[in-house]
């Protein structure tokens, strides 16, 4: 990846600044002192390698810049992920069955530096990481997003006990920010997780699948999805059970077409 194309990732800047922007405003000087203060209590990190920024890095450090690079092409043409060949449809997970969703994107391969950022993200309260992947999904997806017509975006939901633990959802901070850059609505209250499921990182794709069934359901069973053309969003891909699962409601419940949007995406 050049860096003027992370550059361009870099134009928009996610800030958590509300208490601040109570006292100082959100425009025009005020916001440029409480941005000045923030900076200097909170100073700005890379999303990619937790360094401090400096002013002439508004969105993530020149290195990391250098380095993080979006999944190659060819790309399989139901997931995304990279295939070894250009004769090549598919990857080999998507070669073995059918999935219930339509196609997806992703933006990174799952391993090296964007890792550890997801990790961050996820487990360790980092949200402000979420502008960053959400302008990168918009940039790198633009055309795949515009394809989708889609009308609405749908975050995978997560169990209560996680909820409540890690005090909220990635997936909705990640689709709110994404919202932003598209323009279309998030709707999270369409479904439940309704089994608080084992950690699919610990699981083989079998297992991942069983862990995966009934664990989801309909907040409204009774009531018309309003909608008949879903992108879900989530952090991560990687066999794609999560998304099938939700797929598969989603079907049942009569959505005509289901995408979906990662991050990253993991190996074959």
């Amino acid at each position: 990846m050049s860096l003027k194309t992370e550059n361009t990732i870099q134009s928009k800047r996610s800030r958590t600044d509300g208490a601040a922007a109570g006292v100082f405003g959100r425009c025009g000087t005020g916001k440029v002192i409480a941005d000045s203060v923030l900076d200097w209590i909170y100073p700005r990190r890379c999303p990619v390698c937790d360094g401090i920024l400096g002013k002439k890095e508004p969105y993530i450090c020149r290195n990391c810049a250098r380095k993080l690079k979006p999944v190659e092409e060819p790309r399989c043409r139901k997931c995304s992920k990279s295939i070894h060949s250009w004769t090549e449809e598919y990857c080999t997970e998507c070669g073995k069955g059918r999935h219930f969703y339509d196609w997806g994107f992703a933006v990174y391969p799952y391993h090296g530096p964007i890792q550890g950022s997801l990790m961050r993200f996820k487990y360790s309260g980092r949200q402000e990481y979420a502008g960053f992947y959400a302008r990168a999904i918009a940039v790198y997806g633009d055309r795949m997003i515009r394809r989708t017509k889609a009308e609405v975006l749908v975050p995978v939901p997560i169990h209560r006990k996680k909820l409540r633990t890690r005090g909220y959802n990635q997936a909705e901070v990640l689709a709110r920010c994404l919202a932003k850059e598209t323009g279309l609505p998030v709707d999270s209250s369409l479904v439940l997780r309704k089994k608080n499921t084992l950690p699919q990182k610990e699981l083989d794709p079998e297992e991942r699948r069983k862990n995966l069934r009934e664990a989801f359901c309909l907040r409204h069973p009774e009531k018309k999805i309003p909608y008949r053309r879903i992108l879900l969003v989530d952090d991560i891909y990687t066999t794609g059970s999560t998304v099938d699962a939700l797929a598969a409601l989603f079907r049942q419940a009569g959505v005509e077409a289901i995408f979906f949007v990662t991050v990253a995406i993991g190996n074959n």
